[in-house]
């Protein structure tokens, strides 16, 4: 096991800072919320974002960890109800990983396919910021609260004006 690197170090921070704003968003839905959809004929629903972030981030996992693509998995796949408190045991789970991942591994090397390592956790907080811009959509849409932690860090007005 290597030491964990400057470069580790900070990116697990920024991912840990993007998923605590996933935490606090996820905290203030219900089970029933995950159906929300946005008003046009091809929106996912509210659950999906979760479905694919939690997906997206164990995918990319299993890239760092065996250096190529393995395809897009997600654990909440066949796991029965899906429910806030589901999706987060299955993201704290990957944030889990991630950690022990990033003291293992040098993020300055490249993968078996000459992409730096450090790329794929790039992917990563890319992917996530993505989907808080679409729950953002959702928060609007659907007249939800806004967690504080959001209105600080995505400038978000804490009311609506219609």
């Amino acid at each position: 096991m290597i030491r964990m690197s400057t470069l580790s170090h900070i990116l697990l921070g920024q991912w840990q800072g993007i998923r605590a704003l996933t935490y606090d968003y996820l905290a203030q839905l219900s089970t029933e919320q995950l159906a929300l959809r946005l008003p046009f004929e091809t929106s996912q629903n509210l659950g999906y974002q979760f479905w694919c972030m939690t997906g997206a981030h164990e995918s990319y996992l299993a890239k760092l960890e065996t250096g190529a693509w393995q395809g897009f998995v997600c654990s909440l796949n066949g796991a029965g109800e899906i429910t806030p408190g589901l999706i987060e045991e299955k993201m704290r789970a990957g944030d889990a990983s991630m950690a022990g991942l990033l003291a293992e591994i040098d993020l300055e090397q490249p993968l078996a396919n000459g992409q730096p390592a450090y790329e794929v956790v790039m992917q990563m907080i890319k992917h996530e910021m993505h989907h808080h811009g679409q729950l953002i959509n959702f928060l609007y849409c659907h007249r939800l609260p806004i967690p504080v932690s959001w209105q600080d860090e995505w400038a978000l007005a804490s009311h609506f004006h219609c």
